[in-house]
């Protein structure tokens, strides 16, 4: 929390730690996860096939790790602009920091809400950074995830975007009924529970050593692979499919979204695991921007290796990185994996 006195600040600060929900829950449906799972390029079968999770230990056909972002990522986006003057996502916020806390699996048929809050604010220079923090619970289950998503942008002093770019947003992004959005309401904040570790269909222990590389997997994203995330997520910000807006904010051209290539990253690690409900923990941070032309793909290179295993536990702590022609993707990711 910042020292600074200016009216804005004070006022942020007087956010943070508020707990909001939303009012409906969000069901979690058979086809969403087939359809998130191939906009991830994830073919782990726990996510396709009902007889597969039931092998794995699941009652249900098993959503990918980063599904939450179908709901959560909306309700973030209403807590950010109610909590924060200016209406930071308009002002040219970057998304730096991405981290994940996992408590039980998510399935076809659970019923979420999530609560959202200002986890912690700083202005350094006339730049904030925000970090939003997300509790998923379904109505029966309790709590299932944690997230938090810090954010980076220009600040009260900065530049930000002109109001010509702004305007020119509001032109192409995607215009909801306003009459469908339900505001958030004030709750108190979820009790979470103790560490309950279930390896579920994940590989066993004895079978990885430290040091072990996981092998590489090429993933080629395309234009169109952009376009199905907007439309599979509901990611409105209109720089991952106009040229016009991308290259006035500064872009060289279109960026595939941060959560799709993390989320892709979380396939790739989940298929060497066996099963994505063994994850514990993942985090990562954003280096740089997946450029995707209009008529060819960028191609990344997704790595990991087995950096440390506890024996008492039966965990193992992997690391896990991306590149583009050479250029780093994301910068210090880890993953916390339950072995069986």
């Amino acid at each position: 929390m910042t020292s600074s006195g200016t009216e804005r600040t004070r006022a942020i600060e007087a956010e943070i730690g508020k707990v909001f929900t939303t009012q409906d829950y969000y069901e979690v449906g058979r086809e969403k996860i087939r359809e998130f799972a191939r906009a991830l390029h994830d073919d782990n079968p726990v996510h396709w096939d009902d007889a597969k999770s039931a092998a794995a230990g699941h009652d249900r056909l098993l959503a990918p790790l980063t599904i939450v972002v179908l709901d959560g990522t909306k309700a973030q986006a209403q807590l950010f602009e109610q909590s924060i003057p200016g209406n930071p996502l308009k002002s040219g916020v970057l998304q730096v920091e991405q981290r994940f806390v996992f408590h039980k699996p998510i399935t076809a048929g659970d019923r979420l809400k999530s609560d959202v809050s200002l986890d912690s604010y700083k202005s350094v220079a006339g730049a904030d950074l925000f970090t939003g923090k997300t509790v998923i619970r379904d109505l029966d289950k309790g709590v299932m995830q944690e997230s938090w998503t810090t954010l980076a942008g220009p600040g009260e002093t900065g530049d930000g975007l002109s109001p010509e770019f702004q305007n020119l947003v509001d032109k192409v992004m995607f215009s909801p009924t306003a009459s469908h959005i339900l505001p958030l309401v004030p709750t108190e904040a979820a009790e979470i529970p103790e560490d309950a570790p279930h390896s579920f269909g994940a590989i066993p222990f004895d079978s990885v050593t430290e040091g072990q590389e996981i092998p590489p997997r090429t993933q080629r994203f395309t234009r169109g692979d952009l376009v199905n995330y907007v439309g599979v997520a509901g990611d409105p910000n209109p720089i991952h499919h106009s040229d016009e807006l991308a290259s006035a904010a500064k872009l060289d051209t279109c960026v595939a979204q941060g959560m799709l290539t993390l989320g892709t990253a979380a396939g790739y690690l989940t298929s060497f695991v066996g099963d994505p409900a063994a994850f514990r923990e993942l985090s990562a941070r954003f280096s740089s921007a997946v450029y995707v032309p209009p008529t060819e793909p960028a191609v990344v290179e997704y790595t990991a290796k087995i950096k440390t295993l506890y024996p008492e536990t039966k965990r193992g702590l992997i690391t896990f990185g991306a590149t583009v022609n050479g250029k780093r993707v994301f910068g210090k990711c880890t993953a916390l994996v339950q072995f069986s």
